[in-house]
């Protein structure tokens, strides 16, 4: 599936990182920007007070274990480049992620508590990935795709497919990001804002003058 990285201008770190290493950071959850991260009641099906507190805590353990890296599943959310990259002064990365792995899903919208089943769960790891595959539905815009790594970084199995400059990114930083591209191969190409919403148009290659004493 495909799902895009978005970062502002003063991260470039982050996306050169990105460029040339073919991997993508993972945070721990709990310094994410939503409060809510992770968080879950519990209960079983007699509703009893009898739920085994061995067992939920054995999921707390486990869900703390992972990382998180969070994409969008889409580059065309006027939100996500205002939140994300710096107001339109960033770039989307474009990447292809494998469709069926058990670390890597589009997140479930949730109330502002993951309610979980105990009795649903034989698996603490299958009861930690469900809550932590979820989130408060009022960020349901970013159609998120969630990636969890029990390491800080999480390696691309394939290149980056393609680079999307905001329409307000620095002159010299889109020429840099330009020629960069040229050389790995990468698709190189501008976000523009229409009437119809978000479109990409593409850019031609930016070749540098020769420099001369």
């Amino acid at each position: 599936m495909k799902a895009y990285k978005f970062r502002s201008a003063n991260q470039l770190d982050f996306v050169f990182d990105i460029l040339f290493n073919n991997r993508l950071f993972c945070s721990d959850w709990r310094k994410l920007n939503d409060p809510m991260e992770g968080m879950f009641m519990y209960y079983n099906r007699q509703l009893s007070q009898n739920v085994d507190a061995e067992r939920v805590m054995g999921i707390k353990r486990t869900k703390r274990k992972y990382k998180i890296c969070s994409l969008a599943g889409t580059y065309d959310e006027h939100l996500l480049w205002a939140h994300y990259a710096g107001g339109f002064n960033g770039v989307a990365i474009e990447v292809e992620l494998p469709n069926d792995s058990p670390y890597i899903k589009k997140v479930e919208p949730r109330d502002v508590f993951y309610y979980l089943n105990i009795d649903d769960f034989d698996d603490e790891d299958d009861a930690a990935k469900t809550i932590l595959f979820s989130k408060y539905r009022v960020w349901e815009y970013e159609k998120e795709v969630r990636i969890l790594n029990e390491e800080t970084y999480y390696e691309l199995e394939s290149p980056v497919q393609r680079v999307i400059a905001g329409n307000r990114l620095n002159k010299e930083v889109f020429n840099a990001l330009n020629i960069i591209c040229s050389e790995l191969g990468i698709e190189f190409q501008k976000a523009k804002i229409g009437k119809q919403g978000i479109f990409c148009t593409p850019v031609p290659r930016f070749l540098p003058k020769t420099i001369t004493r």
